[in-house]
């Protein structure tokens, strides 16, 4: 075996223990690097689909977005402020991750067409960065966190506009009618706040019938 893959693997699980850099900023976040590269993969294969890509295209949009901050087990994360004075080698520990490794070559590329940012499909895993990222300041938003809606409101001003889909605007705009908990309110809750069914509300158990 090649150790060089065991050590890809543990700076992967680096980022598992690796808060994203604007939690000093709002306090109260809660995603870690990881975390975030797996909700963007998600909707990076959404998007995908959205834009009518087949399934490979799909599958590839999901992972250039579960690896797209994979170098950051090296460099670290840089916020927004951090950015204006910091400069970080991501190519470079992009190389240095790889080198060595058998199919690194093939993560090496797919990286490269993602930050190179010519095909739908690097598009669709941008945009979809993006969206994990307004996702989390959404989230926060409705905990309360007045931080994190002056920067999910300013995303429509600065972030939105600049999508490369027309899907991740359509998706954004959705997210802002919407709130955190409507999934699981439409799929078991009636229109007038009552349980779909009572199973659902006071368990399986539930037999219907009133004791006396």
């Amino acid at each position: 075996m090649n150790k060089k893959t065991l050590f890809l693997i543990q700076q992967a699980g680096l980022l598992l223990q690796t808060p994203r850099s604007h939690v000093r900023n709002l306090g109260t976040a809660f995603d870690t690097v990881a975390s975030h590269s797996h909700h963007a993969s998600i909707i990076a294969y959404c998007l995908a689909r959205m834009e009518k890509l087949n399934h490979a295209e799909a599958m590839k949009a999901l992972s250039m977005a579960a690896f797209h901050d994979l170098a950051e087990g090296r460099t670290g994360d840089l916020d927004f402020v951090s950015k204006n004075y910091t400069k970080d080698d991501e190519e470079q520990a992009i190389k240095d991750q790889f080198k060595n490794i058998d199919f690194g070559g093939d993560l090496e590329r797919l990286l490269g067409e993602y930050n190179e940012r010519k095909t739908l499909v690097s598009k669709c895993a941008k945009d979809a960065d993006s969206l994990a990222q307004m996702y989390h300041e959404w989230v926060l938003t409705w905990r309360g966190n007045k931080l994190a809606q002056q920067w999910f409101e300013g995303d429509f001003i600065e972030r939105v506009p600049n999508f490369h889909t027309k899907s991740a605007r359509q998706l954004a705009f959705a997210m802002k009618k919407s709130n955190p908990n409507e999934w699981w309110w439409d799929e078991f809750v009636t229109k007038d706040g009552k349980a779909k069914t009572k199973e659902h509300l006071l368990g399986k158990n539930y037999s219907g019938k009133k004791k006396k």
